[in-house]
């Protein structure tokens, strides 16, 4: 465990973006239904600013743009953009999207009671798997337990498993990553196309 801690301390140290093939599958236990998107992640953080780029391709279009303290999501399809405010979420936004990207050790034993599960085979890579119990009641509320899947080469996540209180769980996996490199501006522009409506849907949060 120390080994681990340790070796995220670096990473976080280092850790300025990351670019990578994304797969999202989600699990709705009752039902059994089980769904996936495919795309990329762009995902930057710059003197305390986070910027991420969800830019899905399959089975359907779809961006997801986490910019200047908001979320928008445009639907080519139905040419629409929805904007939500992200007020003060921005830290629930690293807990439950970006999860060990740039997340130094002592933060996730801050945050976490932190569980080693040993190593695991991910596609042929080898992968550090931890169990992560949220401390904070909040956090608890929305996600019971997180297990995340570290590459040991770069301390940075290959897989995340978000379980909900309601048992369902969604699969982060993350393939083909580059680490640190400059990421182009329009990795983090909603590539509108056409007339667009602009919907900001009131929220009870």
């Amino acid at each position: 465990m120390e080994t681990v801690l340790s070796g995220m301390d670096g990473a976080a140290a280092r850790f300025s973006s990351v670019a990578a093939d994304l797969e999202y599958t989600k699990v709705t236990v009752l039902v059994d239904d089980r769904s996936t998107e495919k795309g990329k992640i762009y995902f930057e953080k710059s003197k305390g600013k986070l910027r991420v780029m969800l830019a899905f391709q399959e089975p359907a279009e779809k961006y997801v743009l986490f910019s200047n303290g908001k979320v928008s999501i445009y639907r080519p399809k139905i040419a629409e953009v929805e904007e939500y405010s992200l007020a003060n979420s921005e830290g629930l936004l690293e807990q439950f999207l970006l999860l060990g990207f740039g997340t130094s050790g002592s933060e996730l034993q801050k945050s976490y009671q932190v569980a080693l599960k040993g190593e695991e085979d991910l596609d042929g890579e080898t992968a550090v798997h931890l169990d992560l119990v949220p401390k904070d009641p909040k956090v608890a509320a929305r996600l019971v337990h997180i297990e995340l899947w570290l590459s040991p080469k770069t301390w940075q996540p290959l897989q995340q498993k978000f379980y909900e209180p309601s048992k369902d769980f969604l699969i982060a996996r993350y393939r083909n990553l580059l680490h640190n490199t400059k990421l182009a501006a329009k990795s983090f522009q909603l590539p509108l196309r056409g007339k667009i409506r602009t919907v900001r849907p009131q929220t009870g949060n």
